[in-house]
């Protein structure tokens, strides 16, 4: 399954990518047709200071970023491309275009790149069969991202052995009085984790997996932010 965001992502090689560079792209315009954003536990703290933190309701449960509250649309980029200044941009946003890719069974990883990207000017990714620095710094963030995503794993299960994720529905109220409704997500059952046995709370004490609990809980104050985001550019949209 091919990526959030990417379309032909290639692994980088000198030999075939050598005299190739990179096209900057300006701006976020490639995050605007998404209303979630994958995060890492390590993220929530910040992230809960701007969006609804959530879980995707499917096989491998995954913490994400709710930007919108309809389809394809994402309320913190505008028409130019701009994220709302002053909001917390995912990581999984700012590696773009980049993105290590596992080989083999699990034998190790590579780095990628978006292919629409590349182009025969642009900067520089290799010099020789060397990488540049631009190729050595996307590679070092994106190794730091594929961490934080491998250490999310334990904790998700742990909220999980804990019985804490439930199904939900969020109805948001508009200012013209309408109501629009989310669902398809999962967040934390407060009642249930406040009734936790003492044993299953110190474990996630013991493993600093309390902040990002409650920075999730402290995040659900931002659906009505969302609401009145879209209110705000229903207006603009029809002016």
């Amino acid at each position: 399954m091919i990526p959030l965001f990417y379309d032909h992502p290639v692994a980088l090689h000198p030999q075939a990518h050598g005299e190739l560079g990179l096209t900057l792209l300006p701006g976020y315009g490639f995050a605007s047709r998404t209303n979630a954003i994958p995060l890492a536990m390590s993220e929530f703290v910040m992230a809960a200071q701007s969006y609804p933190i959530a879980f995707t309701d499917e096989a491998r449960t995954r913490p994400v970023a709710v930007v919108g509250l309809r389809a394809d649309e994402n309320l913190f980029v505008d028409a130019q491309g701009h994220w709302l200044e002053g909001a917390y941009i995912p990581a999984y946003v700012r590696r773009y275009p980049f993105l290590l890719s596992e080989y083999g069974a699990g034998e190790g990883v590579e780095l990628c790149v978006e292919a629409r990207v590349l182009s025969q000017s642009g900067l520089p990714i290799f010099r020789g069969d060397e990488p540049t620095d631009l190729a050595l710094q996307a590679l070092r963030f994106c190794q730091s991202v594929h961490a934080a995503e491998a250490a999310t794993t334990p904790f998700l299960s742990a909220l999980a052995a804990c019985g804490l994720f439930e199904p939900r529905t969020v109805s948001v109220q508009m200012q013209d009085g309408r109501e629009v409704r989310l669902a398809g997500f999962q967040a934390l059952d407060e009642a249930r984790f406040s009734g936790l046995a003492d044993d299953a709370f110190l474990v996630l004490r013991r493993q600093g997996w309390l902040e990002p609990v409650y920075a999730q809980i402290q995040s659900n104050l931002n659906w009505s932010r969302l609401g009145q985001m879209l209110s705000a550019r229903n207006l603009e949209q029809a002016a």
